[in-house]
């Protein structure tokens, strides 16, 4: 029984971790406890034997279950990993077969407390299952829905039409009670207010279907867990509860008395199910990743749920898919009866637009009319999950044109603990909710950014994409290019001659470089290559288009520097109309004159040299003529270096020179190569961590023949005093022609502070230290507290020495 002492919104002792048998647990503890006995040395003879045997059984059932575990896990390792590969194109074919969601899994009171939504609101959304849209709507918000799944806006069609036609009595019955009957009596008069899309959908499911409430792939698996899986596991208690109603207060009681079972389901659903029946839940693997580094995310969702929402009188989400129907207490808003003429009315006045296809199709429609919408509220739900940065980047800025530019705002939630894409970093956005208001309490955070108060402005970018149409590079012209590349080493004595491409080179502002050793050598490698650098390397420098992707733009005219920008391809990534319209100035530094002569070409082809500077230099050891060139320290707003540090001798130098001309909240942005990846990659997999030093050890040593230098943090460190990260990213990249080197490639951009900046970053640098002693002083007392007590009631005069050495250690 529960204690009255007990935290009654608390599951346990917490979440375990995935996998708790690693090793010879019982046989350890054993040991650790015969060794912290002390006595007289009668006492320990007597229990030493027995102690022994005890220990000799201990290391037996260890060994037995260490044998089972591991072919338990690697069978399951197996299974799922195979499961990984297929995980996503099943989740997508179930798409226009059905629908997913047949209960919009997203909590609209959070929205409605955060966005205040009313009269004068026009919402853009995702429709899912059309719940939190209908929600929406009651406070007199319009409403524009779209989904990918046609399926989806089927059944929003239909509730729609029945609102329209039917009474709420009716309405209730049909869509809360699961009178199927009723509506098939009552379909032919829902048909006049449907679209073609939802008649021929409901005329084929409508004869044999038998209910919402496990309806949809994510139905199909409500009904497995909460029907088949709970009653089969010991949980019919929880249903049977329900039903009868009981209060708050009681089935909190009911929960801790089956605490330990409902623990152990939580620690098999996280280990095992999740990954398995995400498809099922509408969750890609995408989305599953950014939750896999916490353990006992199930645990987590289990106690919000359980402990902390009212089941009987609130929580729809779980009440009905428990159940398998709602009642008048616990419905979503739209069902209830105070609510139905309001909907009625909103109906009939077109307050609710659906739209098959994405949010950017949508978008792009709006853009095209010629009295645009003007949204002043757009709800992402949680499928920028789904986005890697480049789409993400791409559906704000369209949205941005189109957001109210007084009311404008939005929303999006997400499994992740943190915004997780960099253009969601960049909006300046407040963390409404973590999770703990949601009451399906399935995600981390929900975050909302207003567009007058947002510190970026998205800009589209367009990947991959020249402004003037290349052609392709041959096999053949891949091989010559990679064997200059190659060679470069051993003909470098050759090579590294006096060149006169810095003469041929007009209307930039150049430095004398002819004493410069490493402009002499960076100019002989690349003049035999300049007219193939950009194809070559196209398929070659992966995180180029990724920093242009994350790069933060704040509003008004902005100077850009972009060092060791050779041919200017960086540009490339931007339409030629936004860099007109959004930089007063872009100046592209570089070593080799080669280059930059391709740059030029590139920057009068496109029309932007009123815009563009060509700067021949040597970033870090500028003459008085080359700072003359470059915009005066502390006024630029982005400086970026796209595979060039990596080839600075100097590489401190360079960043320095780089913060000095940062303006306070500038950015800086690398993309480069990497040593290593230093996160928690290979976590508990000491052998993999070891294969990967040593691979990448292998390509730091290819690459630096070539003058290359892979980046460690150590480098990025020179920028922890006077910058603030913003944005890091590392991935695994191919090399043209040879499939074996496969280096880390990475983005990292950092935000320059002011003066008041650092004093409160290192305000705040401080009482996280402070912190972190203080959590590690508390544990230690803790272990202090928790180690056995001797046996005889008091310590002998070595346990006391042993006891003042730890202490003092």
């Amino acid at each position: 029984m529960a204690n009255s002492d007990m935290d009654m919104t608390k599951l346990g002792n917490g979440p375990r971790a995935r996998r708790t048998s690693r090793g010879l647990e019982r046989s350890r503890a054993h040991l650790r406890q015969h060794r912290s006995r002390t006595g007289s040395e009668e006492e320990k003879q007597n229990i030493n034997t027995l102690s022994w045997v005890k220990f000799s059984l201990l290391l037996a059932f260890d060994v037995t279950m260490i044998g089972i575990n591991t072919c338990i896990w690697t069978l399951a390792s197996v299974f799922l990993f195979c499961f990984s590969k297929c995980h996503d194109w099943l989740l997508m074919k179930l798409v226009g077969v059905n629908y997913l969601y047949n209960v919009s899994w997203e909590d609209p009171r959070v929205d409605r407390t955060a966005l205040k939504l009313h009269e004068g609101d026009h919402v853009l959304t995702i429709a899912s299952a059309g719940d939190n849209v209908l929600d929406f709507i009651i406070d007199g918000a319009k409403v524009t829905a779209v989904d990918l799944n046609a399926c989806q806006l089927a059944l929003c069609s239909l509730k729609r039409a029945a609102i329209l036609e039917l009474n709420h009595d009716e309405f209730f019955r049909i869509f809360a009670k699961q009178d199927m009957d009723l509506l098939r009596n009552k379909y032919h008069l829902l048909k006049k207010h449907m679209d073609a899309n939802a008649i021929k959908f409901w005329d084929s499911k409508l004869p044999s279907f038998s209910g919402f409430m496990y309806s949809g792939s994510s139905g199909w698996l409500a009904f497995f867990l909460f029907r088949v899986l709970f009653p089969v596991t010991g949980f019919s208690w929880i249903r049977a509860a329900l039903v009868e109603g009981v209060s708050q207060d009681d089935f909190r009681r009911r929960v801790k008395n089956h605490e330990a079972r409902l623990e152990w389901l939580a620690w098999i659903a996280d280990s095992v199910l999740m990954p398995i029946f995400a498809p099922l839940a509408g969750v890609p693997e995408a989305q599953l990743n950014l939750g896999m580094s916490r353990e006992g995310n199930v645990h987590t969702i289990m106690e919000r749920v359980f402990l902390n929402t009212d089941l009987v009188e609130d929580n729809y989400f779980f009440y009905g898919y428990i159940v398998g129907e709602y009642s008048e207490r616990c419905c979503p808003r739209y069902l209830k009866a105070e609510h139905f003429s309001t909907l009625k009315r909103a109906m009939a006045g077109g307050k609710l637009i659906l739209y098959h296809g994405t949010l950017a199709d949508r978008l792009r429609l709006d853009a095209q009319v010629a009295k645009p919408p003007s949204y002043t509220a757009a709800i992402m739900l949680d499928h920028l999950d789904w986005m890697d940065d480049m789409m993400v980047n791409e559906e704000l800025s369209l949205l941005w044109p189109l957001l109210n530019n007084d009311t404008g705002r939005v929303l999006w939630r997400s499994f992740s603990d943190e915004p997780h894409r960099a253009a969601l970093k960049h909006l300046s956005a407040e963390k409404v909710d973590n999770g703990s208001g949601d009451r399906t309490g399935m995600y981390w955070g929900v975050w909302v950014a207003g567009k007058n108060t947002c510190g970026n402005h998205p800009e589209l970018t367009s990947p991959g994409l020249f402004w003037q149409e290349q052609q392709p590079m041959s096999l053949v012209d891949k091989v010559v290019t990679g064997a200059k590349i190659v060679t470069f080493p051993v003909l470098s004595p050759v090579l590294s001659m006096a060149s006169n491409a810095a003469a041929r080179l007009t209307g930039v502002s150049k430095e004398d470089l002819t004493n410069n050793a490493h402009a002499k050598k960076i100019e002989a490698f690349y003049a035999s290559q300049a007219d193939a650098y950009d194809a070559f390397r196209e398929n070659f420098l992966h995180a180029r288009v990724h920093l242009a992707t994350c790069l933060p733009l704040p509003p008004g005219e902005l100077t850009w520097v972009d060092v060791g920008a050779g041919t200017a391809r960086n540009l490339e990534f931007f339409p030629v109309d936004t860099l007109k319209r959004r930089f007063k100035k872009i100046y592209i530094l570089d070593i080799s004159a080669s280059l930059l002569d391709v740059a030029r070409r590139r920057v009068e082809a496109a029309g932007l040299s009123d815009v563009v500077e060509l700067v021949l230099a040597d970033f870090t050891d500028l003459s008085d003529k080359g700072k003359s060139a470059l915009p005066a320290p502390g006024s630029v707003d982005l400086v970026t270096f796209s595979y060039s540090l990596s080839m600075i001798p100097d590489k401190r130098s360079a960043l320095q020179q780089a913060t000095r001309l940062l303006a306070p909240g500038g950015s800086l942005g690398i993309a480069d190569f990497f040593y290593r990846n230093d996160s928690d990659t290979y976590k508990d997999k000491p052998v993999s961590k070891w294969i990967s030093h040593v691979y990448d050890l292998g390509c730091k040593l290819w690459f630096r023949q070539d003058g290359v230098h892979l980046l460690s943090n150590d480098v990025l460190d020179t920028l922890n005093d006077s910058t603030e990260l913003t944005c890091a990213e590392r991935f695994r990249g191919s090399v043209p022609l040879l499939p074996i080197l496969n280096p880390w490639h990475g983005i990292h951009i950092t935000r320059k502070l002011s003066a008041k900046d650092r004093e409160v970053f290192t305000d705040s640098a401080a009482s996280s230290v402070a912190s972190i002693v203080e959590e590690e002083e508390e544990e230690n007392s803790l272990d202090a507290e928790s180690k056995p007590k001797p046996m005889n009631g008091h310590a002998t005069g070595k346990g006391k020495g042993k006891g003042k050495k730890n202490k003092s250690k």
